[in-house]
């Protein structure tokens, strides 16, 4: 017996060996395959090589040892890509991880530096991804920055660091360059180098600036975009350190930053398509020319102990949100995140209304993409079930089932329904697909420093906000949904917001209050639509400088305001034009409790806690 089980003991502990062995057989280090670190060679060729034979022989994990690995745009694989809410087109991609299943790629603190008009990843049909250990940045950002150094009257001078190349052209415009283009100084007049300098402008093209305070690095007080479009009217000052700028609207202090918004939204840094089970730990995004991470028509996914931040020397992180989800499902989880210093929202979470177009036969109608940057964007297949919603109200009176869905172009599907339609229907409503709407989790997040609002909840699912930080110049919190403009699917059901800290919110131009609704309804529908419902915020502490609204409502009902600390702070100057902490118009089911505790203001609890306008208040 003894000797059996001596046996047995060796036998299990060969097999245990034998499967570790093949278990390491199954990871790959991207060195193996020609990439070097920390030397500026592109490694862009070498990870291709490491990607296919990853998929070749099943492998779960991919790595890099810890250094700085840089990536060229000669060099990666193009694809035509449909991104919703960025722009389409063709896409030249770093790490194209279409199809992979089950893989980890490990950049052990690694820095990922991007050269030129790239899109770092897209995880594309794939499933059980997980992305951890390293940072994006681009060697030249989509963007450009100046420091202000003079103002006047319609003109503002600037000082440009090398970071933001530039150049005056014949016509007296200013336009910004990339690194390359910049350093050689290139004049030559030959037809092929003009277009490929051309092309290059193109990926720095602005349309409008915005104003950023030095010493906070966050928007200035009360600064608003000034659309410029991307012909300003630029000289050369002081031997060519200064160049200013003419334009009838500028105006700015001097000692900030003055921020060029990039036109196109064509490089996001992490796009996951139709695609599920996919984590991001530990990912740092300094910059993207577009948004930091955009999900579409993909399930469960989690962003954890990650940031969206810029790189030394820079203000400006993403050049758009730092998260955006689109017709999600399954989970949706931000935890223990830093999203600072984006050019807009830290997360937009939605689905997406496309128009009634076409009207065929009472079964039969063309859908038509309305916002550019959905088009292409696929949302529509047999069984599908789709609400039919009224255009102006948002109120949905009916839902069908697809039997049949054609794509005419990129802009419009035919699609035949299983029964007649509700007689209510007419051309310019809209659709959008039913579905498994996401649960939202978002907890321990610090969202500051921004362009915009912090959070767009629109997600039909459970959500939980709990345990964040807000501080930014619009709309911390965000109910919104239109079937006019962006044609995103909104109207949230079931939401609590508890135990976070709102630290003076709400101190520029973006947005009507700390938490407000700005969803589509026509005027002459708010007083019997109700997009939104069921609300309960209760255990935040609203830090306020003025008596700007905490809330701002309109059409919604069921909503508890409760146990909340409003506290008066002195960091921005108070602005007179508002008097009322709750703006509530056309909603059922209001409760702001009395229980909520004021802090430092002058005024009694009953003339606070009171909207100043009338809502229906819900029946005893």
């Amino acid at each position: 017996m003894f000797i059996s089980v001596v046996k047995l003991t060796l036998i299990l502990s060969l097999f245990l060996f034998s499967l570790c062995t093949i278990a390491n057989d199954k990871v790959i280090d991207v060195s193996d395959f020609g990439a070097i670190k920390d030397t500026g060679s592109d490694s862009t060729h070498s990870l291709y090589k490491a990607l296919q034979e990853a998929k070749k022989i099943g492998a779960t994990k991919i790595t890099f040892p810890k250094g700085r690995y840089d990536f060229y745009e000669e060099r990666a694989a193009d694809r035509l890509m449909y991104i919703s809410n960025n722009d389409p087109g063709i896409k030249r991609i770093t790490f194209p991880l279409s199809s992979f299943n089950n893989l980890e790629i490990d950049g052990n603190n690694s820095t990922f530096i991007f050269h030129g008009g790239l899109v770092p990843f897209i995880l594309d049909e794939s499933s059980h991804i997980v992305l951890r250990n390293f940072s994006i940045d681009f060697s030249r950002a989509f963007h450009s920055e100046a420091l202000i150094a003079g103002a006047g009257k319609g003109y503002l001078d600037l000082k440009f660091t090398d970071q933001f190349p530039y150049k005056i052209n014949e016509a007296g415009i200013l336009k910004f360059q990339s690194q390359l283009f910049q350093a050689s100084g290139i004049k030559n007049k030959d037809r092929l180098k003009r277009k490929q300098i051309s092309q290059d402008e193109y990926k720095y093209e602005y349309k409008r600036v915005l104003e950023f305070n030095f010493a906070l690095r966050e928007p200035e007080y009360m600064a608003q975009d000034i659309f410029t479009g991307n012909a300003l009217r630029a000289e050369k000052l002081n031997g060519g350190d200064v160049v200013r700028i003419f334009h009838p609207n500028l105006k700015a202090k001097v000692g900030n930053i003055l921020v060029f918004q990039a036109k196109h939204r064509d490089y996001p840094g992490v796009v996951i398509s139709d695609s599920n089970n996919v984590e991001l730990h530990n990912i740092t995004i300094h910059h993207a020319g577009g948004m930091g991470v955009i999900a579409q028509r993909s399930h469960n996914i989690t962003i954890k102990d990650s940031k969206v931040s810029p790189s030394k020397g820079r203000i400006v992180s993403t050049t758009a949100d730092a998260t955006h989800f689109v017709n999600c499902t399954g989970k949706i989880k931000l935890i223990d995140n830093l999203f600072e210093s984006q050019k807009d929202d830290a997360t937009n979470i939605h689905g997406v209304y496309a128009a009634i177009d076409k009207i065929i036969d009472d079964k039969t109608v063309e859908i038509k993409l309305q916002h550019p940057q959905q088009f292409g964007f696929d949302f529509i297949a047999p069984e599908d079930e789709l609400e039919l919603v009224h255009g102006a109200s948002l109120i949905t009176y009916e839902t069908n089932k697809v039997v049949t869905s054609t794509r005419v172009s990129n802009e419009v599907t035919r699609v035949q329904f299983i029964k007649p339609f509700d007689s209510r229907i007419k051309e310019g409503d809209s659709v959008s697909k039913v579905r498994s709407y996401a649960e939202v989790i978002i907890k321990g997040n610090i969202i500051r420093k921004n362009r915009a609002r912090g959070m767009l909840l629109n997600s039909r699912g459970k959500t939980l906000i709990e345990n964040n930080y807000f501080h930014t110049p619009g709309s911390a919190i965000l109910f919104e949904g239109d079937a006019n403009f962006w044609f995103e699917q909104g109207g949230v059901s079931d939401v609590t917001i508890k135990n976070n800290v709102f630290e003076n919110s709400f101190y520029s131009q973006w947005g009507k209050g700390i938490i407000a609704v700005d969803a589509g309804i026509d005027d002459k529908f708010k007083e019997t639509s109700r997009y939104n419902k069921n609300i309960v915020i209760k255990g935040n502490t609203f830090k306020v400088f003025d008596k700007a609204p905490i809330l701002n409502l309109f059409s919604v009902s069921n909503l508890v305001f409760e146990n909340n600390i409003i506290e008066k702070t002195t960091e921005y100057p108070e602005r007179k034009k508002y008097n009322s902490l709750f703006v509530i118009n056309n909603s059922d089911n209001i409760t702001i409790s009395i229980n909520n505790i004021l802090q430092g203001f002058s005024e009694g609890k009953s003339q606070l806690l009171s909207p100043t306008t009338t809502y229906k208040r819900a029946k005893n």
